[in-house]
């Protein structure tokens, strides 16, 4: 048996938090709370919301 441990955490899909009705002076937080290690955050909109979207590290 291997032990094997991981510094961070890994995402094996890209992650999507509404953010439609937080205030904007909150989002900044919300990255924080959200963010992985080595991770891209952005803003994507679709449909008419918004989402905190976590890309996962390569």
């Amino acid at each position: 048996m291997s032990a094997s441990t991981h510094d961070r955490p890994r995402h094996a899909a890209p992650t999507r938090k509404d953010v439609t009705d937080c205030r904007t002076d909150r989002i900044a937080d919300r990255v924080r709370m959200n963010r992985v290690r080595g991770s891209e955050v952005a803003l994507e909109r679709r449909g008419g919301r918004t989402f905190l979207v976590t890309l996962p590290s390569r």
